[in-house]
């Protein structure tokens, strides 16, 4: 994989999905861009390239949003090794498949943040200057909108993502083929 593309499509889909959170929210939710680049990633490359690459934009999304750090990371990388092994017998450039992934990616993601929610309820976030300012806390609906919202824009941006695949120069090789 061609680490150069994948830090220039992390960087761009952290600023489109801060850019545009509050543009394109639904009920309060926005889609995970992230989320989808992490699925694309594990769709595509070898499982260990997948993990770091998916573990590295999870970090990148810790340090811009107010979660602990880690979180995302973690998650992230629990989606790659998921998807990663599933893709292994899926066709990737399907929209089912990468509907069903995002989904599932999702719910992962999603459990973990309202895990995290349910341990660390919402208390007082310190500002510069001592102010003191309610916590953002993630209902659980708001996780379901915003999975089910990833999930259904997933076909749309990995559509989009596979035509430029050839970028990322993923290695087909390193992949094991699985006979039918």
């Amino acid at each position: 994989m061609r680490w150069a593309s994948y830090f220039i499509l992390a960087y761009l889909v952290l600023g489109v999905q801060l850019g545009m959170a509050a543009h394109v929210q639904y009920r309060g939710a926005g889609p995970n861009l992230a989320l989808l680049v992490v699925v694309f990633i594990s769709l595509n490359a070898p499982i260990d390239e997948a993990f770091l690459g998916s573990f590295l934009l999870g970090a990148l999304q810790d340090l811009v949003t107010l979660e602990p750090m880690g979180l995302y990371a973690f998650s992230y990388g629990l989606v790659a090794l998921l998807v990663g092994r599933v893709a292994q017998v899926a066709h990737r450039e399907h929209p089912l498949t990468q509907f069903f992934m995002t989904l599932a990616g999702g719910i992962i993601t999603g459990f973990l943040l309202w895990i995290h929610a349910w341990i660390h309820p919402s208390g007082m976030a310190m500002l510069e200057g001592g102010v003191a300012v309610p916590a953002v806390r993630l209902s659980g609906r708001v996780i379901v909108v915003s999975i089910l919202y990833s999930a259904i824009l997933a076909p749309l941006v990995l559509g989009a993502l596979q035509r430029m695949a050839a970028l990322f120069a993923f290695e087909v090789s390193s992949r094991r083929k699985v006979r039918v």
